[in-house]
């Protein structure tokens, strides 16, 4: 009877330990993954103003775009785990749409704490928008990166996210744990020291065109630069009105393959304001498969997801805080990029 007994004990720990693999898995090592490297080009902020006025004209009634000191982010609204967004200014893009669509490739896991290997930078800070931890969350989920590393194990991590409430299936807003640092699939980051410093001040108030805001900044710059990449990243504050998010559900068990059955398999959402959302956005892309612009969005009272474009254009307000990236780099890209899902 005893040896039945230990029999049985040693049979579900070695279940229970099966699953915890399979409900666990490693993360990739990023530095083992394919990384290029990129040199952007690096405008003064004074021309990024003029170059982003008159697009931003056409869009909104009211317009003021001005580099300032940066005020301190890590206040409300924006709560960011670094006062500033300079030092050694980055955009990284890692992963692809190619990995969730049209099926799920659940190897596909990352973590932030890794980039300290890939960037060097010390402190760093890491903001913007990705899938979140499916093994920690439980299913899949719209990722707020909000990070700074400092020294060898100090952490600061104020990361958001947002999954689909199985019950209501309305929006289920969450807060990762200090060692929750991974992130799925697919991810864009602005990153820098974090240090204090000037950046552009971008207030736009009224939309009277079809361009949402992020999709104002960039086509603005795609026009007076054309070929070359320019990259800004940092905190964007949305008051009054309301805007279009989605939040992804749980992995579609049948493959996505048109951007109609994305959407069909989305979970599309007006939501009120105030909002914050992090990520970035890119002129020009160097033939390295970039998602062009990605931001995602978080509050204090529950709502948030991916950013669309707002819902409510003559109450609309926008304020942004942006630096300009020195550089790029792009980490796992694809063999074979989609030609959807990067909206």
């Amino acid at each position: 009877m005893a040896k039945h007994v230990y029999l049985l004990i040693a049979l579900f720990i070695k279940i229970n330990s099966y699953e915890s693999v399979v409900c666990s898995p490693s993360s990739l090592m990023i530095n083992k993954l394919s990384i290029v490297r990129i040199r952007l080009s690096e405008p003064p902020l004074s021309k990024i103003v003029e170059a982003v006025l008159p697009g931003l004209k056409k869009n909104f009634e009211s317009v003021s775009v001005e580099v300032v000191p940066c005020p301190d982010l890590t206040q409300p609204p924006f709560y960011l785990a670094t006062e500033g967004l300079s030092g050694n200014e980055t955009v990284i893009d890692v992963g692809s749409p190619s990995y969730l669509l049209p099926s799920v490739n659940l190897d596909k896991l990352y973590d932030i704490k890794d980039f300290k290997k890939v960037i060097g930078s010390d402190p760093l800070s890491i903001v913007g928008a990705g899938a979140g931890p499916w093994p920690y969350v439980g299913v899949n989920s719209e990722f707020i990166g909000n990070v700074k590393f400092s020294g060898n194990n100090h952490t600061i991590n104020r990361s958001h996210f947002y999954k689909i409430n199985p019950e209501t299936k309305g929006i289920l807003h969450g807060n990762l744990p200090q060692n929750e640092t991974r992130f799925a699939l697919l991810a864009n980051f602005y990153t820098s020291n974090g240090f204090s410093g000037e950046v552009l001040k971008i207030v736009c108030e009224t939309r009277k065109g079809p361009l949402d805001f992020v999709s104002s900044i960039r086509e603005a710059l795609a026009n007076y630069y054309g070929e070359e990449t320019v990259a800004l990243g940092g905190a964007i504050l949305i008051e009054n009105g309301k805007v279009k998010v989605h939040v992804m559900p749980e992995f579609s068990k049948t493959p996505l393959n048109t951007e109609t059955e994305l959407n069909n398999w989305l979970n599309f959402f007006e939501v009120s304001t105030p909002l914050v959302g992090l990520g970035y956005l890119v002129s020009n892309d160097p033939g390295l498969d970039l998602r062009p612009q990605h931001f995602h969005l978080f509050s204090d009272h529950g709502f948030g997801g991916h950013y669309h474009y707002d819902t409510e254009p003559i109450t609309i307000k926008y304020t942004a805080y942006l630096n300009v990236a020195k550089n790029l780099i792009r980490i796992d890209q694809p063999k074979k990029s989609l030609s959807f899902g990067k909206d």
